[in-house]
């Protein structure tokens, strides 16, 4: 899973930063490790890196200010601001990571969408979720979710999906359901 390798990969570079003897590593370390908590929506300990890094290494590094601008509107829930923001050209190191945080971001505003909204804007959708009219009327179509014809912006109705959570009853919810049902059998 693309989520646990991000985990372990996020642990090795801490300890590759913990080790550091000066306690200052490669720019390359820092990005990569910002990209993966940025990634697992880790923005306090995003926060914190950010603060840990020497403002010359900032300064001087706009791929790194671009990370942060990422962070920023994750951080104040910019939906618009971080398609703007991730829409970058992003070095090898920390490109599958960013390509794969704005998958992520998509596919949980998409979910959001669905569970939230009773009937939602074409063109509202498209904003939120970062997609082209085109890409919209598949997302749609693959989700099952109806797009009433008309003008311009159409409707969209999403298709709410039921998750059926297992019922759960502890031991002790039994045993007074027993004690209960004996009782009113004795009586």
């Amino acid at each position: 899973m693309f989520s646990e390798k991000i985990r372990q990969l996020t642990l090795l570079l801490e300890k590759q930063e913990l080790e550091a003897p000066s306690g200052i590593v490669s720019i390359q370390l820092y990005s990569e490790l910002f990209a993966a908590y940025l990634y697992q929506n880790d923005l306090a300990s995003a926060r914190f890196l950010w603060k840990r890094i020497p403002q010359n290494m900032k300064a001087g590094h706009s791929e790194l200010e671009q990370m942060y601008k990422v962070y920023v509107s994750l951080w104040n829930n910019d939906t618009a601001g971080f398609y703007k923001a991730i829409n970058h050209d992003w070095s090898k190191h920390v490109s599958e990571l960013m390509f794969e945080l704005k998958e992520k971001i998509q596919q949980e505003t998409i979910s959001l969408i669905g569970r939230a909204y009773s009937s939602i804007f074409e063109n509202v959708f498209a904003e939120m979720t970062n997609q082209t009219t085109d890409m919209v009327e598949d997302t749609c179509k693959g989700l099952n979710w109806e797009i009433v014809d008309g003008a311009h912006p159409r409707l969209i109705i999403p298709k709410r999906t039921i998750e059926e959570k297992p019922i759960v009853v502890s031991s002790e919810d039994q045993l007074q359901r027993l004690t209960d049902f004996v009782s009113f059998l004795e009586n």
